[in-house]
């Protein structure tokens, strides 16, 4: 059974496809390339090009992929841009998550790792921001698309959806190797 990475051609996506297939795992990605670069995927994952908001194209891999789980990093992510284009956000974060979910109901997948952001808790009442504090979205990326993604989650399908929300950029603190850690562990636990 393969894992599927979503956005698996950009930073955190294919820093988690290399972890996966240093680990054994049979990876799946799928990216547009709209921000990632498919040079940096790994050669022993399987790459698709396309739009996790087209339908057809996400049936195409799932039927073509024995799709056991997904790791969804396919979000639009900029902040000033989010700003000035909110319904390219909603379209690509939400709508897309929606069609996601709609094609792993379809083939019986019923786990998912969700790469949320901090951006949902907006301007923080205290530091660290700890999971149960209140969420405030204060611009269309992170808190509003991002706070809707998380609702779809826990709203649409029952799914084991594990939430993971990156407080500082990975270059801050040694990030990364926390990141390849919480990879390690959780997919011990999708396997």
């Amino acid at each position: 059974m393969a894992i599927l990475v979503l956005g698996g051609a950009g930073y955190i996506g294919s820093h988690t496809v290399d972890r996966l297939v240093n680990t054994g795992s049979d990876v799946v990605v799928v990216d547009n390339l709209s921000t990632g670069h498919q040079s940096a995927v790994s050669e022993g994952a399987r790459f698709y090009e396309g739009d996790v908001r087209d339908q057809e194209f996400m049936e195409t891999v799932f039927n073509d992929e024995a799709i056991d789980a997904v790791i969804h990093f396919a979000a639009f992510s900029i902040v000033p841009e989010s700003m000035k284009t909110p319904l390219k956000y909603f379209d690509n974060n939400v709508g897309g998550l929606i069609t996601l979910l709609e094609v792993m109901k379809k083939h019986n997948v019923d786990k998912l790792i969700f790469s949320s952001s901090a951006a949902t808790y907006g301007e923080p009442t205290r530091v660290p921001i700890e999971e149960p504090d209140r969420q405030m979205p204060t611009n269309p990326y992170g808190g509003e698309s991002k706070l809707m993604m998380e609702k779809s989650c826990g709203g649409v399908i029952k799914l084991m959806v594990l939430s993971l929300s990156l407080f500082v950029t990975l270059t801050l603190l040694g990030g990364l190797s926390r990141m390849v850690v919480w990879v390690k562990i959780t997919t011990q636990k999708l396997i």
